[in-house]
């Protein structure tokens, strides 16, 4: 049937987490395509209706001002119309805080007891005291993070559980902070980590500002870092520096492990691999050489405007420049005059006949 949405009371809203990036594509669908799935109500009172099921709905339909919700009308008390929603919907749609909270409305608060809230919700009675243990340890700041969505609950349950259990108030402050902070699942991981495992000096540094503490995480784990290079070209000098070591050690062990006594499968795989690295090698190559000429235009023009700030560059200026680095060292005092490189001797002639420019430059 269809219910006026003013009349729709949502006192058990706070069973469920918020997400707001589900909450805003439902609401973007609902916009489109109109509401496709109707809530479960309980009627109580003439014209007023509970919502036991579809709370993201209902927020969505008030935020797009709609005036009725399709609705199933579940003739039952609320706390059985509260299991029979769970059952409906259970699996994903429930994570371990929210049936925890459910666990709690039915036994702590309606006050039915362990087992028969087991059996109305298809539960042991071992799990659902597992899951009322989980909300009544984990503090109130953290329940009201999950809640808001700014604490998943996963995070809640893998890593600030075993703080509570330990010492509740480390637990609320260390939540505190990481719900300031706005810290992701990945990065509340890495806080609690790095907090059961430290001694007081450094966990109370995590506790004072546990985003900045991520930040130098983040840096020592880079390695030393040349401070007159920006990240980018520090994290291409590693990797090249990577690629030669790799190419170095490849040329020692490769010979060893390719060499006639190889097997077919090896040598097939070695091989292939290499074809490939052979590609990206090149590809690399092709890379450097276009950077590498874009840097010798860049250096004749700066030399051409140099020139002509100058006047020019005389004869004198010309024959005093020192050889370029392609030259080798003290190429000029090793070359001849016909080019070849000559071993000083007695009288002025070789000791040894004349050896390939690049045997002795």
């Amino acid at each position: 049937m269809e219910v006026d949405v003013a009349s729709l009371d949502v006192r058990y809203g706070g069973l469920r987490v918020r997400d707001r990036r589900r909450e805003a594509q439902l609401m973007a669908s609902l916009e489109e395509h109109g509401q496709q799935d109707a809530i479960s109500v309980i009627a109580e009172g003439e014209g007023r209706w509970v919502v036991v099921d579809g709370h993201k709905r209902v927020r969505a339909l008030r935020r797009l001002r709609r005036d009725v919700a399709k609705a199933v009308v579940l003739e039952m008390p609320p706390a059985e119309a509260l299991a029979a929603a769970y059952r409906a919907g259970n699996g994903p749609s429930y994570n371990a805080v929210e049936e925890g909270w459910l666990v709690y409305e039915l036994h702590r608060v309606v006050k039915w007891d362990l087992g028969k809230t087991a059996v109305l919700i298809g539960r042991s009675k071992g799990w659902v005291s597992g899951r009322l243990g989980l909300v009544e340890i984990l503090p109130e700041a953290v329940l009201e993070g999950v809640r808001s969505g700014k604490v998943g609950a996963y995070a809640a349950t893998r890593y600030l559980l075993p703080f509570a259990r330990a010492n509740g108030g480390t637990c609320e402050r260390l939540a505190g902070k990481i719900i300031a902070a706005n810290l992701s699942s990945r990065e509340v991981a890495l806080v609690c980590e790095h907090f059961a495992r430290s001694g007081a000096e450094v966990r109370e540094r995590i506790l004072e500002d546990p985003a900045r503490f991520l930040k130098a995480l983040a840096a020592s784990s880079k390695g030393p870092q040349d401070s007159a290079l920006s990240e980018a070209e520090n994290r291409a000098h590693k990797q090249l520096e990577l690629v030669g070591n790799v190419a170095l050690g490849l040329t020692r062990w490769l010979p060893s492990a390719l060499g006639y006594d190889a097997g077919e499968i090896a040598r097939e795989k070695l091989w292939s691999a290499w074809e490939r690295a052979a590609k990206r090698l090149a590809l690399l190559e092709e890379t450097v050489a276009a950077l590498k000429a874009a840097r010798d235009k860049h250096r004749e023009e700066r030399h051409a405007q140099s020139g002509d700030a100058h006047g020019g560059l005389d004869a004198a200026q010309a024959g005093s420049r020192q050889p370029k680095d392609s030259e080798g060292l003290g190429v000029g005092a090793q070359r001849g005059a016909g080019g070849d490189c000559e071993r000083a001797g007695g009288g002025g002639s070789p000791t040894r006949a004349a050896a390939p420019v690049g045997a002795l430059c």
